[in-house]
């Protein structure tokens, strides 16, 4: 398996500036994650090498982790082989499918992020 997570911390900082309480902080991060977690699912999905196509069939997002300070989202490839896939091995190149689909979707998530805090914020 190949597990990918991504986590954002200092929120603390964040709801200080924006005046936004942390509750509504953490759901609004919480709620790009999810949108940004489907995203790289997708695009994941659509980029990864398909022999038989199990591989990118079976690529999953787990539910988004939320905590007092930060959000976490997974996106996993369950195929055994997929780690192989994604990083390569001594025999074979690596084919990444996970990490490019995260790179695209980093810019939908803070994008996301800040739609949502500016529907709560203080300073509307």
């Amino acid at each position: 398996m190949a597990d990918i997570n991504v986590k954002w911390s200092g929120l603390d900082n964040l709801i200080e500036e924006l005046g936004v309480t942390a509750g509504a902080t953490i759901e609004a991060a919480a709620s790009a994650m999810k949108t940004t977690t489907g995203e790289v699912q997708a695009q994941a999905k659509q980029i990864a090498p398909k022999r038989t196509g199990f591989m990118a069939n079976n690529i999953s997002v787990d539910p988004v982790k939320k905590t007092a300070t930060s959000v976490t989202g997974t996106v996993d490839a369950k195929a055994d082989y997929s780690s192989f896939v994604e990083f390569g091995t001594y025999k074979m190149s690596a084919e990444p499918f996970i990490r490019p689909a995260v790179s695209a979707a980093q810019s939908l998530f803070i994008k996301t992020t800040m739609d949502k805090l500016k529907e709560v914020a203080a300073f509307k």
